[in-house]
């Protein structure tokens, strides 16, 4: 089997590095470490050139609804720890409209995406493991549907048009999308200081036209949603551990002690390899997930094993990079403490390993 990349994919990849490396040093990214953790000037970089409408059908704007093009966004924006959270805009509002919803709605959301409007989800609840099943009720009156409850871990509410909400009713489960003027939002402390929220709904009314799919529809297209949401953040997860390998390759190379490269020491050099392996590890199963993804509307299996190498290659490659830094680890004058945090919040969003194993270990048994 041929895993190469096509040509205009590799073009991809070479353009957004030159474009990340340019807005994405270090001095750059030290204003952010305490301030929003957003970066107008790159949006609107990474939209006038197109990179907004990858993943995203021609009519509607985008380069093709090719999810590998998608992923290779979403690996650079973690290998450049660039101050962006577009999952929930880019995976899942624009994939999942795009699939689920009419036309009419497609061009309008969809073409407002790739010229830089965000648009964002609220998919986890407090208290809920199973986001397939939401707390968050919604009763359906006439033509008007009312939602309360609460989300958390929603991406740059705060700056969003609408929120994507997933909710129970009497017709089973449905996505809705809800402006943000409408809900309560308080922001949450996380571990890479990225913009998380939390979202309450205390009887937020819309119009049923907010529904994004067709009547029915709500359970598969949340599934969808979720399996895409699990892919793309282990492409972040991707870019996050390329970079802290490459930054093991070039210290280990570098650092002397005992009169050699440490490097050229046999248990250094293992544990090097060990990273590089699950790091390709990462590549390969990224790369089975999102070409289902293209032809397969539900591919959980497969979300769940790139999930479970996502969480396992962030913890491992982490601390590897730690012990074989030293000190230099945790200098906040150094590159390599800045991709750790985002490593930790890589492998613990949407679930450990352990737990994805054990859903996954479910799906097995039960023939899934």
């Amino acid at each position: 089997m041929d895993f190469s990349e096509l040509s205009h994919q590799t073009e991809i990849r070479d353009s957004l590095d030159k474009i990340l490396s340019e807005h994405c040093s270090q001095e750059r990214l030290k204003k952010y470490d305490a301030d929003f953790k957003h970066d107008e000037d790159l949006l609107s970089l990474l939209s006038t050139n197109g990179f907004l409408g990858l993943g995203l059908n021609e009519k509607y704007g985008g380069s093709g609804e090719d999810l590998y093009d998608l992923g290779i966004l979403f690996e650079r924006l973690g290998y450049h720890a660039a101050p962006l959270s577009l999952s929930g805009c880019l995976a899942d509002v624009a994939q999942t409209i795009q699939k689920f919803s009419n036309e009419e709605s497609c061009n309008e959301i969809l073409s407002s995406i790739i010229a830089g409007e965000i648009y964002t989800s609220a998919i986890l609840e407090p208290s809920n493991q199973d986001p397939e099943n939401p707390i968050t009720a919604a009763e359906i009156e006439n033509n008007q549907v009312v939602i309360t409850g609460t989300k958390y871990l929603s991406e740059i509410a705060s700056i969003a048009k609408s929120i994507l909400i997933s909710t129970n009713s009497n017709e089973g489960v449905l996505l809705i999308l809800v402006d943000t003027d409408q809900v309560k939002l308080t922001e949450l402390n996380s571990t890479a200081n990225s913009p998380l929220f939390k979202v309450e709904l205390d009887s937020v009314k819309v119009d049923r036209e907010s529904i994004i799919h067709e009547k029915g529809r709500g359970l598969e297209a949340l599934k969808y949603l979720i399996q895409l949401n699990m892919v793309m953040r282990s492409y972040i997860a991707l870019g996050v551990t390329e970079k802290m390998t490459s930054l093991i390759a070039g210290y280990t190379s570098e650092r002397e002690q005992f009169g050699r490269v440490i490097g050229t020491f046999q248990a250094v050099s293992h544990r090097a390899a060990d990273c590089l392996i699950e790091l390709e590890c990462l590549r390969l199963v990224n790369q089975q997930a999102s070409i289902n993804l293209n032809t397969n509307l539900d591919c959980e299996n497969e979300a769940l094993v790139s999930k479970i190498w996502a969480g396992n290659a962030c913890h491992k490659i982490s601390y590897s990079a730690q012990h074989l830094h030293g000190g230099m680890g945790v200098d906040k004058d150094y590159v390599l403490w800045r991709y750790c945090l985002l490593a930790k919040e890589c492998e613990l969003i949407n679930g450990s390993a352990s737990q994805n194993i054990d859903r996954l270990g479910e799906n097995i048994t039960t023939n899934q």
